[in-house]
């Protein structure tokens, strides 16, 4: 089974909200400039940069195939010997495939699934190699996603 999709999900941030992040992290700058924090003043500016970025940056579409040796997203093959569980989240906007790793690094692998794919075919596919687990997304991830990074 495979299928194209985006990276994530892409909404173009306006002007407001790169003047709404500059504003704050220059809020921020100044209280730690009054604390005498300079170590503190550069992480926020690298922080703010980082943030700008990568809200600017457009996902690239990549083609995601379920094989007998893994899950193959884009360039990169998840084993089913690293993956622990999967769980399939309907979200209004973009369904998600959610690989739960068992490495230490990345333990949780979002994969997005769009609205055309059957998501029924592709649980049967996936219960042939791993158990369906009951698995969440953070809350900082989800967060952060709402504020448009």
């Amino acid at each position: 089974m495979e299928w194209t999709t985006l990276e994530h999900v892409y909404e173009e941030n306006t002007n407001d909200w790169y003047a709404s992040v500059i504003l704050i992290s220059g809020s921020l700058i100044a209280v730690e400039f009054l604390m005498n924090n300079f170590l503190m003043i550069t992480l926020t500016i690298i922080a703010t940069i980082t943030f700008i970025l990568l809200a600017a940056h457009k996902p690239d579409i990549i083609r995601v195939e379920i094989r007998k040796t893994g899950v193959r997203a884009g360039n990169i093959l998840y084993s089913y010997g690293s993956l622990d569980g999967y769980a399939i989240v309907e979200h209004h906007h973009e369904n998600r495939l959610l690989l739960e790793s068992n490495r230490h690094i990345m333990p949780l692998i979002v994969i997005p699934i769009p609205h055309d794919v059957d998501l029924e075919a592709v649980r049967e596919v996936m219960n042939e190699y791993l158990p369906e687990t009951e698995i969440h997304e953070s809350f900082g991830h989800l967060l952060l996603e709402r504020l448009g990074f």
